[in-house]
């Protein structure tokens, strides 16, 4: 096998270079000849036909087409050069070539990918990469209005998408449109990385601007076993306020507890599901009565066994719940949002607690992996089928016309209901804040151990060799949440690794705005050499004159620097002040950069809505053993009035080293 991909690899390296000697011999033919003469232009348009040919196969490379053996092909730099000295009117053109040749020329190469830049809202700070919806998702475009093209001559960047994870095509797709081109992970010149949980090696050489969508650890999150152990800590201590998810007992350590909570609710149901299993593989929902046989195989299972909510909200009798999509940008400090759109996942069967019916997953379970093999299972066209654009249809007896929503369409069929959506949202938030709050020790914990910092209380200061840092990471989750007839929501599980196929066109347009969001509002930074080249991507004050930027992109991305010893010093002092203004004057440069860089991600947020910090993050300072420096210093910027302090009158409270906000649309 191996063999044979290295033939076929060699053999499409000799076809890419057979293209590039003809297009060079194109270049060269038509640099040397003149309009005049009909039969050299003849000849000429021969040539660039024959290349053509050749040049599909080096397209698919350029257009990153996915691939395990995928190259990154070099453009013909003598084109490149030839283009950047005619637009600095130092290139002549030859002898009577006319314009239209010189078009020709430009475009007998590859097409070009680009990158456009998302401009920031203050003077003299860079930019980030924009990644725009797709064509193909049919998806309204977000606002361009900040928009700048990148200079096309510059230098390139570049994506790594590893086989160690399924590949989406609304990864790929945005990547590519985004401009960067893909290579491999060992090269390490990639600036996004689309992979499992990076290892030791690979973090502790990840430079200040390189990002990574897992965070080290992160299981503590997607084992449900795990999850519920960190939950279940902080419910013993909160108890009524941190019930989010459904009582649980992790067997077989936990198996005579739950035999005691089986006598004491003998009508209650319970799901039991495997630690680490998806798609709903592996679950069984269960009564309280169980026979012997049964008992004795699952005390001899690894596995979690909760309450199974018994009062769950229908739909036209029908189960449901929702795919929530939460992305943490850090976790110190703790910066959380949730996107406006989800799907909304419908069971097949009519719902029904008769014990009689448990055996039927088709009726207790919602994974679209398990009723997408019902009969009665319905692809939501998205309005493109003939459904019309309401994807919440019901039919005469109320039930769901297609088997999946968006939440957009929940909320149009709350509004019919006179259901409160706004309230069973903000529950929501509150859910998705607590539970990520609750696995912050162990994964701050494996953050250290990861970078091989030998000391222990530098929890997320720790700092790799290379320059990784707290922001080194992110992390999209799929939150599973069920809502009950109360609306009160329950967290079921959380999915470190949420699909994002797109199977419909519904999953489609949600699943690519999505990932195109995410991106954006992460922050891509470009590499100072591509910004020297595009000075107009940023917002210089009026009274600067040397407008050649000389940012080093490491220390645009690395933000706070501070030791785990001087940010505790800071917070001692920050926590002893008075008022939030007080508190915001005694800030120093640190400080506000992590201000700015919160602001800047607000204002370039897309469909994402910010949950955590916010004016109410005190509510939750009491569920960390410790409230950090970087989580103080948001939480009184917010109380102080957030991003309302860069206009009006507050402006003068203002230290004199914060830049002016120019620029005051939301992308």
């Amino acid at each position: 096998m191996l063999i044979r991909r290295k033939r076929a690899q060699l053999s499409r390296r000799a076809v890419l270079s057979e293209a590039w000697v003809k297009v060079r011999k194109c270049h060269r033919k038509q640099t040397s000849t003149t309009v005049s003469s009909q039969v050299d232009s003849a000849r000429q348009a021969e040539c660039r036909a024959s290349a053509n040919l050749r040049l599909e196969d080096v397209d698919d490379v350029m257009e990153g087409v996915p691939s395990e053996d995928e190259d990154v092909i070099p453009a013909p730099r003598a084109l490149v050069r030839f283009r950047r000295l005619q637009r600095q009117g130092i290139a002549a053109r030859p002898h009577g070539e006319s314009k239209l040749g010189e078009a020709e020329t430009e475009s007998s190469g590859p097409r070009p990918r680009k990158i456009v830049f998302l401009r920031s809202v203050f003077e003299g700070r860079p930019p980030v990469v924009l990644f725009s919806y797709t064509a193909a998702c049919c998806a309204e475009q977000r606002p361009m209005d900040r928009a700048v093209p990148a200079d096309e001559d510059g230098p390139r960047m570049f994506y790594s998408h590893t086989d160690a994870i399924n590949q989406y095509n609304a990864v790929i797709n945005v990547l590519r449109q985004g401009g960067l081109f893909r290579v491999r992970a060992e090269t390490n010149r990639w600036t996004v990385l689309w992979s499992l949980h990076p290892t030791p090696d690979q973090l502790q050489l990840f430079g200040p601007c390189q990002r990574a969508n897992h965070y080290p650890g992160s299981f503590h999150l997607g084992r449900k076993d795990l999850l519920w152990r960190n939950v279940a800590r902080l419910q013993q201590r909160f108890g009524k306020e941190y019930q989010i998810t459904p009582q649980g007992y992790i067997l077989p350590k936990a198996c005579m507890a739950w035999d005691a909570a089986r006598l004491r609710q003998p009508d209650a149901l319970w799901i039991w599901k495997p630690c680490d299993q998806s798609c709903g593989r592996g679950i069984t929902v269960l009564s309280s009565e169980l026979q012997k046989e049964t008992l004795q195989e699952l005390s001899k299972k690894r596995g979690i066994v909760q309450r199974y909510v018994p009062n769950p909200l229908l739909i036209g009798g029908r189960k449901f719940d929702m795919r929530i999509y939460v992305l943490v940008l850090s976790y110190d400090p703790l910066k959380v949002y949730i996107y406006d759109e989800g799907l909304v996942r419908f069971a097949t069967e009519q719902y029904s607690e008769c014990v009689d019916t448990l055996q039927s997953k088709m009726m207790h379970l919602t994974n679209y992996s398990v009723n997408k093999a019902s009969p009665a299972f319905v692809q939501n066209l998205d309005g493109q089928g003939g459904q019309g654009m309401e994807d919440a249809a019901v039919d005469e007896n109320g039930i769901p016309v297609a088997s999946k929503w968006s939440l957009s369409g929940l909320r149009m069929h709350f509004g019919r209901e006179g259901l409160d959506f706004g309230g069973m949202w903000e529950g929501i938030k509150d859910l998705a804040i607590k539970t990520l709050i609750a696995v912050d020790e162990p994964l701050q914990s494996e953050w250290c151990k990861t970078l091989g910092c030998e000391d222990g209380n530098a929890g997320w200061a720790s700092r790799g060799p290379g320059g990784a840092h707290r922001r080194s990471c992110f992390e999209l989750y799929g939150f599973d949440v069920l809502v009950d007839r109360s609306l009160k929501p329950w967290l079921l599980e959380v999915n470190i690794c949420p699909s994002l196929s797109s199977g419909s066109p519904l999953d489609k347009r949600i699943k690519t705005k999505l990932v195109a969001d995410a991106l954006t509002l992460v922050g891509v930074h470009p590499p100072a050499s591509l910004l020297k080249l595009s000075p107009e991507a940023i917002s210089w004050p009026t009274e600067q004159t040397n407008r050649a930027t000389t940012m080093d992109e490491d220390e645009i991305a690395q933000g706070c620097v501070l030791s785990a010893e001087e940010m505790s010093q800071r917070a001692t002092k920050l926590a002893a002040s008075g008022s939030p203004i007080e508190a915001l004057g005694q800030l120093d440069e640190q400080a506000w950069e992590m201000i700015l860089e919160s602001h800047e991600e607000d204002m370039r947020s897309g469909g994402f809505e910010r949950a955590f910090p916010g004016p109410n993050a005190s509510q939750y300072v009491q569920y960390w053993p410790k409230e950090s420096y970087c989580n103080m210093v948001l939480r009184k910027w917010h109380e102080a009035g957030g991003g309302e302090i860069f206009y009006g009158d507050t402006q003068k409270l203002l230290p004199s080293f914060v830049p002016r906000q120019v620029i005051f649309s939301k992308s």
